[in-house]
């Protein structure tokens, strides 16, 4: 291995646990030095260090959860189980890879190019997790990426019946529990929310069994937050006519993600921008204007950390359809001592929440008052004279032929007694326009 690659690693190694997300705790974590250790699960010992296709990574040598926990000096004490899960996978990987095959022949078609994308669901187990600890990890672990898209069913978005009931036999068994997603997208954990500790690992590459020895032992610690929203499968939307091959309408509009749950007004199970950390924040609003934002921030916990502090914008109820909020910017602060405090600045620009009018064919900022917010607290009214026309463009595209889902009532703007008017005038129309083309194929 030449020296370049060993400075990556060390780099990754630094860097990665920013990225990790900690959606649960009740603070048996970190450990304070490596112990016995029960640990189960489909990542354990298969972690998945990247996605399918463009989203694969080549390394020289990958570490595994289980190989990263030992190096660390933890002592794997269900060595028996881990055997078990092999054996499960490796018959399960004959049995999918036969189907394939058989689908091949059936099909006429070679089992290479049948087999395109197709990723197995992890499989059912029955023998027990037995083991002993001082504390205890379940590791669960999904493929996916290019080509390989994800599926409502069990072992994929769905955990199993057998990762339900040893996950939550767990969490009733051990003091110090922990339930680690090696996972490049969400899965339904709504059968497991009783669990006090889940740490979203996600999937860090080559050091992934690294990284998660690091931040168990608080050698480092999570400050990620979620760039998507999880929730049970059935709250999702279900508008649009998604997988159809010739033709796909994308009915949710500008409802799409978080602004559909803030749109009907249900509750995920962890939203778009949570993420919590080892240690606690208190967050103060100190100044606002038009251009920016300053937040207090103090560690207010035990252990060190980082924040990200997420502006949002309310944007008036016009014409066009507006989510009752969108993110509109975030910055992160420093590595904080406990008790440290810094003032963070978040510069935004209002024409970052434009929408697009497509009767003008034009992006636009509405008349009226623009609320942005830091995290839920309103922290400045801008109010608009008149609606600012951003960009002129010319419609290239034709109509779609459907309308937009709208919900029933229209979100509420949140109110904020700092104001401060600005003008259309601000936001010169760009000229000269460009425009919006697509080349359709009629063979397709």
């Amino acid at each position: 291995m030449q020296d370049y690659e060993r400075k990556h690693e060390e780099l990754v190694r630094r860097l990665a646990p920013e990225c990790a997300v900690l959606l649960k705790k009740d603070g048996s974590f970190p450990l304070k030095g490596p112990c016995r250790l029960a640990l189960y699960g489909s990542g354990a010992r298969h972690t998945v260090r990247g996605g399918t296709g463009s989203g694969e990574v080549n390394a020289r040598r990958t570490v595994s959860i289980e190989e990263g926990l030992e190096q660390a000096g933890f002592e794997i004490s269900t060595k028996a189980w881990l055997d078990a899960w092999d054996e499960t996978l490796r018959a399960a990987d004959e049995a999918f890879l036969k189907q394939i095959r058989a689908r091949a022949r059936q099909n006429h078609r070679l089992a290479i190019m049948e087999g395109m994308g197709a990723v197995m669901p992890m499989p059912e187990y029955s023998f027990r997790a037995e083991g002993e600890g001082y504390a205890a990890l379940y590791v669960v672990s999904r493929i996916s990426g290019e080509g390989a898209d994800r599926r409502p069913v069990k072992g994929d978005i769905l955990l199993t019946d057998a990762e339900i009931r040893d996950i939550l036999r767990m969490n009733r068994r051990y003091a110090k529990f922990m339930l680690v997603l090696n996972v490049g997208g969400p899965v339904d954990l709504s059968p497991v929310t009783e669990v006090r500790n889940i740490l979203l690992l996600s999937q860090l590459g080559a050091q992934t069994g690294n990284v998660l020895a690091d931040l168990l032992l608080g050698r480092s610690y999570p400050s990620g937050k979620l760039s998507d929203t999880w929730s049970a499968w059935a709250d999702y939307s279900s508008l649009g006519d998604f997988g159809e091959l010739n033709e796909t309408r994308y009915r949710e509009g500008v409802y799409v993600g978080y602004r559909y749950f803030d749109a009907v007004g249900k509750e995920a199970l962890f939203p778009f921008g949570f993420g919590l950390g080892y240690t606690d924040f208190d967050r103060r609003i100190e100044a606002a204007d038009k251009n920016s934002v300053t937040v207090s921030v103090v560690n207010t916990g035990a252990y060190p950390g980082r924040e990200t502090v997420q502006l949002w914008l309310a944007a008036p109820q016009g014409k066009l359809d507006q989510p009752p909020r969108k993110l509109l910017a975030f910055a992160k602060t420093r590595e904080l001592a406990p008790g440290e405090r810094q003032s963070l600045r978040i510069p935004f620009d209002l024409r970052d929440g434009a929408s697009y009018d497509e009767e003008r064919a034009a992006w636009v900022l509405e008349a009226g008052d623009y609320t942005v917010l830091a995290g839920r607290s309103p922290a400045v009214t801008l109010t608009l004279d008149r609606t600012a026309v951003l960009a002129r463009l010319r419609s290239a595209l034709g109509k779609p032929g459907f309308a937009d889902w709208k919900p029933d009532r229209p979100a509420r703007v949140p109110v904020c007694g700092n104001r401060c008017p600005i003008s259309a005038g601000d936001f010169p129309t760009e000229e000269p326009c460009y425009e919006l083309r697509a080349q359709i194929d009629p063979a397709i």
